[in-house]
């Protein structure tokens, strides 16, 4: 075990003592006068005033330079601004109808069942059925022993589908 010198005792009193004198005042709470409300708060809001009307005056104008005019100061040879041409997108999408296959038809004759893209139909039977464009809406009109006859709806003309044979 060691004992600290006198010394060194006394500097670390010294600057214990310095260390509360210095935070000794910014401890004690803010003496507020008893007086009448100061009338510095309408002189606040005059300067806040004044200053929004000073930062209106001027206005940050910032143009989109194209390549022949700007460059990008930290990439000066990036082509990441110059013009992309418009490319028009061409869909030659096929009609949702050409996309729906009869893979099924079950049931008597009396009362028949088409099975349209999974999805099972009887006549007169509206419903939506999936197909790899989205979904159509299709009502089965009538379904005989091969074939289903169907409308699908934005189309005029009914579509009659018929059973694939192996």
């Amino acid at each position: 075990m060691s004992t600290a010198s006198p010394f060194w005792r006394s500097v670390q009193a010294a600057a214990a003592a310095a260390l509360v004198l210095c935070c000794a005042p910014a401890c004690k709470p803010k003496v507020r006068p008893s007086g009448p409300p100061n009338a510095a708060a309408p002189k606040t809001n005059a300067v806040a005033a004044a200053t929004n009307q000073l930062s209106a005056q001027y206005v940050s104008v910032f143009e989109e330079l194209m390549p022949p005019k700007g460059r990008d100061p930290f990439f000066p040879n990036s082509h990441r601004r110059d013009p992309v041409p418009v490319v028009p997108v061409v869909t030659d999408k096929p009609p949702p109808s050409a996309e729906l296959t009869l893979k099924g038809i079950v049931g008597a004759a009396a009362h028949r069942l088409a099975v349209i893209n999974n999805a099972i139909l009887e006549t007169g039977e509206s419903a939506t059925v999936r197909v790899p464009g989205g979904r159509v809406r299709v009502k089965c009109v009538e379904i005989g022993e091969d074939f289903a006859v169907i409308q699908v709806e934005g189309e005029i003309q009914p579509k009659r589908l018929e059973l694939r044979k192996k």
